[in-house]
């Protein structure tokens, strides 16, 4: 396999457009359909959709939950959610798999549960986007987007945009450790 591999000087936004080109071109090497993109408030998405067409990709959108940032029911532009999903782009908004509950009990008990740990933990060895490349496929296969078992492109990012790709073995969150990063083809340094 002659794939492709990318270290960025900086993380960031300004690496959205390469990364996701990067993604495509192992996609298509690996022979892998499914794409998980990451996207707060659309950017990701919208970049996204002009690279990998859903007439032949599966092309999976992960946003925020409703209320994850506090006062902003959905930070996700909702006539771009309407646009993106008329040309069959799936699109997922849910319960983050490393959060769930757990920012509630810290901030009222200063209590971390393993799985905020987890989280923290990768993304202070790998980084921000090897968290949510691992996450996002995490949560594709918990809604049913992605076939249990089956390899994945993840693409993720430190803050917004796109900067990390990741291959990943889909699993649900019940059985995470089987969700194996085969390899982390693209990352900040």
């Amino acid at each position: 396999m002659d794939l492709k591999f990318h270290l960025f000087d900086k993380s960031g936004k300004q690496n959205t457009i390469t990364t996701l080109n990067l993604a495509k071109k192992n996609a298509d090497i690996l022979g892998i359909k499914d794409i998980i993109v990451a996207s707060t408030d659309g950017y990701s998405a919208e970049e996204a959709a002009k690279i990998f067409h859903s007439d032949h990709y599966n092309l999976i959108i992960i946003t925020h939950n409703f209320g994850f940032r506090k006062g902003i029911d959905q930070e996700f532009n909702e006539e771009l959610r309407q646009k993106l999903q008329e040309k069959g782009i799936k699109i997922f908004s849910g319960t983050h798999v490393y959060s769930g509950i757990g920012p509630a009990l810290q901030k009222e008990w200063g209590y971390m549960d393993f799985s905020g740990v987890f989280a923290k933990s990768i993304r202070k060895i790998l980084s921000d986007g090897v968290k949510v490349c691992h996450e996002i496929a995490l949560m594709a296969a918990d809604s049913g987007l992605v076939k249990l078992g089956s390899d994945v492109i993840s693409v993720g990012g430190t803050g917004r945009g796109a900067d990390t790709v990741c291959w990943i073995t889909a699993a649900s969150s019940r059985d995470f450790l089987n969700a194996r990063i085969k390899a982390i083809l693209v990352k900040p340094l």
